[in-house]
């Protein structure tokens, strides 16, 4: 809460300041202020960000008594996984909390992000890894996206996910072969159950592709 919002602190001289924190900093220049996981906040922080999240928002700060009204170009902006919602599934349980509807209540504009299309995805890849030819890395999303909808209809626990994506394509680039590269980027992160299913899916897909990389 420090940090965020703002403390008193000796200066130099000697006198007892107050040093704003990140959000009053950002809601006077008109910053856009991302939080990054907000599913993980502290409770303390969702109720300060109420008063500010309102229509007529402002930030009221208890040290100074001080009432910052907010720049006109100031935004927030948060990312969560759970929506506040908390996690069933138990890929995002750690760390997360359920947050208080209220607070969620007070957000005007929620944009759901899901993967992205597969030829988007593929040139994605292939702008970090040029060196791997585009016809594997076609068949790579393919299978990610085949799991990815078998996961959605909860035929499997876990999910292959572009980070898991780009760490095999790094692997790949780097001279492993498809086997080594998938086993430790992919398989290793997921239940034995249904590390079976991945593999087979992505050999079912790559086939013969999945040896050391060659030219574009």
């Amino acid at each position: 809460m420090a940090d965020f919002v703002g403390h008193r602190t000796v200066n130099e001289s000697r006198q007892t300041v107050f040093i704003k924190g990140i959000l009053p900093q950002a809601m006077e220049h008109g910053h856009i202020l991302q939080f990054d996981e907000c599913d993980a906040m502290q409770p303390e922080v969702g109720f300060i960000l109420q008063q500010v999240l309102e229509p007529t928002g402002h930030l009221l700060l208890t040290d100074t008594g001080g009432d910052i009204a907010p720049d006109a170009d100031f935004r927030l902006v948060a990312t969560a996984n759970t929506l506040g919602f908390g996690c069933d599934s138990g890929l995002y349980a750690s760390g997360t909390n359920v947050l208080n509807f209220s607070w969620i209540d007070r957000w005007d504009v929620v944009v759901h992000l899901g993967y992205l299309p597969e030829r988007q995805e593929v040139e994605l890849h292939h702008t970090r890894h040029p060196s791997l030819k585009k016809d594997l890395l076609k068949r790579v999303v393919k299978a990610a996206a085949d799991l990815r909808q078998a996961h959605a209809e909860e035929q499997l626990t876990t999910v292959v996910t572009t980070w898991r994506l780009l760490a095999l394509c790094a692997r790949l680039e780097r001279g492993n072969a498809f086997d080594r590269a998938l086993t430790v980027c992919v398989l290793n992160k997921a239940p034995q159950e249904d590390a079976k299913v991945l593999k087979e899916t992505f050999e079912h897909h790559v086939g013969p592709l999945g040896q050391p990389i060659g030219n574009v």
